[in-house]
């Protein structure tokens, strides 16, 4: 049962996302920080439980934040990072020789990911500091991005939701 993601989602309670798949808060810390020339106080940290499964995505969207991405179970998930010098990277985050057990993204670059095998289903936890907040959550739109990042249309057409 353990193998499956309804059992997953029944079990630690998660819920659907609006950039895809499932997730559930478990941290938000009552720490308080400032970003470098900011004057409104944010959480220092939250945590999230994420999972994804089939055919589902994590649609192109960035954060003003750090996010650390930690495997927990199922197949390797795969993060697409575009980066604001322009590059693209693929990370593998698994429990495979290929892969990381985390993997770490800057802030305010664009990212998707989705599972590498659409049969199945990979949970991990999202770490972001300072703390997550849906108004710094920016979904992106296939013609925004595509116009930055030209060479990765086909990329940007199969996981962007907009």
């Amino acid at each position: 049962m353990k193998n499956k993601a309804g059992y997953w989602i029944d079990r630690l309670d998660l819920q659907p996302h609006p950039e895809g798949g499932y997730y559930r808060e478990i941290f938000r810390s009552h720490a308080e920080v400032h970003r470098d020339h900011e004057s409104e106080l944010r959480s220092a940290c939250t945590s999230i439980y994420y999972l994804l499964e089939g055919n589902d995505f994590s649609g192109f969207h960035r954060l003003k934040s750090d996010e650390l991405w930690y495997f927990h179970v199922g197949q390797p998930i795969i993060i697409h990072v575009l980066d604001t010098d322009g590059s693209y990277k693929c990370i593998e985050l698994s429990d495979s020789e290929t892969g990381s057990l985390q993997a770490f993204i800057e802030p305010d670059c664009w990212f998707a990911a989705e599972v590498s095998s659409k049969s199945d289903f990979a949970l991990v936890s999202c770490a972001v500091a300072p703390g997550f907040d849906f108004s710094e959550f920016e979904m992106a739109t296939k013609s925004s991005l595509t116009s930055v990042y030209p060479a990765q249309k086909n990329l940007i057409e199969k996981l962007c939701r907009f």
